[in-house]
């Protein structure tokens, strides 16, 4: 029941040091930064420093190298310290990535002229068997001719299309059984127009034979294939020689990689930094007390370095909150927290949420069998690492432990005797219960709110608030002249005393900036009319009232619980065998749910209506050390 106590620590130094210094000192650092700028004001002259985006860039390159070569690494892989500048790092990522390029670009030109000289192969293999010098049928004067395929069912009507306009087809390559047939046509310069139109009619696929390759195609095939052989038998090397070359140079990217990443954590923390006009630089936060044990040592070594360290109360600046609560107990921070944290001067009530969720979520749900399936539930969400699943474990205990002082399993009172009280069976006695808890709870609530002003130095809020002394006097004079009138049938005291010590804690509370302001010589005064005081007066009067009385809900529920099982049980009994067991299944997980549910709902509302607003703000802000920021 704790908050963690801080330090603000103020670090000046060299700028020229920067890197270093922070590669050390800050980035794994317990330190919560705040603005220099703000924090040292005008007169210091100071100089957020600006982000640079060339590390990000590099370490955009130098992914993009590692995963374009399936190398293995870390993402998150950073050095510890560095070992190399950025101008060095931009020159060797620059070198290897010119040296690989280079490799590439020679390897896809390689690749482009094979295609290529596959292409002319295909071409030349289809004709092959002609025995022909393609030169001499480019220099023809007054014929064309056309080098392609045609469907096999398309050439016999292409031939007899094309044979009066002085044309005529020489097959180059026929298997056949294949689909298509390799054709040369040839046809009179006047006619080869209207040879064309026919050839498009008949679907007639045009290639066209590279002019500038001498020979008759079988000699030109054979070539092709030799250029084909040897650009295969290049490529192979080129790419042998590369991977041979991305393996001596993996380690060597990965270790720039990781100091690639050191310089981007470096550059973030310098966000929160600021320098002068006198190449000084200066960061400013909060840090946990017991840091500065193992940091300042360190710091003490370096010459040009200084450092300050001050006390939250030497300084306007508000520290954030860290909560240091032990292991039973933590899982309640999730509680405290969707309230809201603590401010740095409050009392933590995490313990306080603990025992008292603990005890109104058993006496509101206390069965046995409920309780060990929902502490089931607790330790697979546990396993699942889901922050409420230690929650749910305490839930379940709670409600186990009542179960027996109630004597139920799974809604059923008749296996096990009671060790303390059967709900249904003492109702009076239950409500009464439901009171008494809620007005020891009220009590504790003020009683923190005390302590929270003590803590604070703040004597308003210890002896005039509503929550303080005075309607803390107030609040156990009523009650304690009720009960007893209750229990004696008649008044504890004479009206007159009794008078004194409810009418005085009133007009205290009623009072309070004026009393404040001549005893305890406090300057700001709220003004309110009297009118205001009265209202607010009598709001008090029914906030006691109604808070008080608010806690009947947890007996009721408790009683509800086994009136609700008991529904289960007789509808179970309308039925037989395999129906009576489904629902009495049904009944008792459908119970486990909502009850379940309802009654979660209804602790944090008294946690938080009832009790927290007595005596806790909320107010605080999280701490969030460089190590988490970045």
């Amino acid at each position: 029941m704790a908050v963690e106590k801080m330090k603000l620590l103020s670090i000046t130094g060299k700028e020229e040091n920067i890197d270093g210094f922070i590669a050390e000192y800050l980035l794994d650092s317990g330190i919560q930064t705040e603005d220099a700028v703000k924090v040292y004001e005008k007169s210091w002259n100071l100089t957020n420093f600006s982000y640079d985006s060339t590390a990000k860039d590099m370490l955009k390159e130098c992914k993009g190298i590692l995963d374009k070569y399936k190398i293995k690494y870390n993402v998150n892989l950073e050095s510890e310290k560095i070992e190399k500048n950025l101008d060095y790092i931009n020159r060797i990522l620059t070198d290897i990535k010119t040296t690989l390029d280079g490799f590439e670009t020679t390897i896809q030109e390689k690749k482009t002229q094979l295609e290529e000289y596959k292409r002319k192969s295909e071409l030349f293999n289809n004709a092959k068997d002609l025995d022909i010098d393609l030169n001499k049928l480019y220099n023809l004067e007054y014929i064309r001719f056309r080098y392609g395929k045609i469907l096999r069912e398309n050439y016999g009507k292409l031939e007899n299309s094309i044979k009066d306009l002085n044309a005529f087809l020489v097959k180059a390559s026929d298997d056949g059984t294949s689909k298509y047939i390799w054709v040369m046509c040839f046809s009179s310069k006047e006619n080869s127009a209207k040879v064309d139109s026919y050839l498009n009619v008949y679907k007639f696929e045009r290639f066209n034979l590279p002019a500038e390759l001498d020979g008759n195609p079988k000699d030109i095939w054979m070539e092709c294939e030799k250029e084909i052989h040897k650009l295969n038998f290049e490529i192979e090397n080129k790419e042998d020689e590369l991977v041979r070359i991305v393996d001596r140079d993996a380690e060597e990217l990965i270790e720039l990689y990781a100091q690639i990443n050191l310089y981007i954590k470096i550059n973030n923390v310098k966000k929160f930094m600021a320098y002068d006009e006198n190449g000084l630089f200066y960061i400013i936060g909060w840090i946990p007390a017991k840091e500065l044990t193992t940091v300042l040592p360190k710091l003490s070594k370096e010459k040009d370095v200084k450092y300050v360290v001050k006390n939250h109360d030497e300084v306007a600046s508000i520290p954030p909150t860290k909560l240091k609560n032990n292991r039973i107990v933590r899982p309640f921070e999730t509680i405290v927290k969707m309230y809201g944290l603590p401010n740095y001067t409050e009392l933590d009530p995490t313990t306080f949420v603990a025992i008292t969720a603990f005890l109104l979520f058993g006496f509101m749900f206390g069965d046995v069998g409920h309780g060990l399936v929902i502490f089931l539930i607790g330790i697979l969400m546990a396993k699942k690492k889901i922050v409420m699943g230690s929650v749910f474990e305490a839930g379940g205990i709670a409600s186990m432990i009542f179960g027996m002082l109630y004597g139920s399993i799974f809604g059923n009172e008749e296996i096990i005797p009671a060790l303390f009280i059967r709900p249904m069976e003492s109702i009076q006695t239950m409500l009464v219960y439901g009171i008494a808890i809620g007005v020891v709870l009220i009590l504790l609530a003020m009683i923190l709110n005390i302590r929270n002003g003590i803590k604070n130095k703040d004597k308003k809020k210890i002896f005039l608030d509503t929550n303080g002394l005075a309607g803390l006097i107030f609040y156990i004079v009523v009650l304690g002249t009720g009960v007893y009138f209750i229990l004696k049938g008649k008044m504890i005291a004479s009206l007159g005393i009794l008078s004194i010590f409810v009418i005085i804690p009133l007009l205290a509370i009623m009072f309070k900036d004026s009393i404040a302001k001549i005893i305890f010589k406090e300057e700001k005064e709220e003004k309110s009319s009297l009118f205001e005081k009265i209202f607010h007066i009598v709001e008090i009067l029914l906030s006691f009232a109604s808070n008080t009385i608010s806690f009947v809900r947890i007996s009721a529920f408790a009683i509800n619980h086994v009136g609700l099982c008991m529904a289960i049980y007789i509808l179970s009994d309308m039925f037989s065998g395999t129906g009576s067991l489904a629902v009495t299944i049904f009944g008792n997980c459908l119970v486990i749910v909502l009850e379940g549910l309802i009654v979660g709902i209804q602790v944090l509302r008294l946690e938080y209506y009832e009790l927290f607003s007595r005596f806790y703000t909320g107010d605080g802000k999280e701490y969030k050390p460089l190590r988490e920021k970045i």
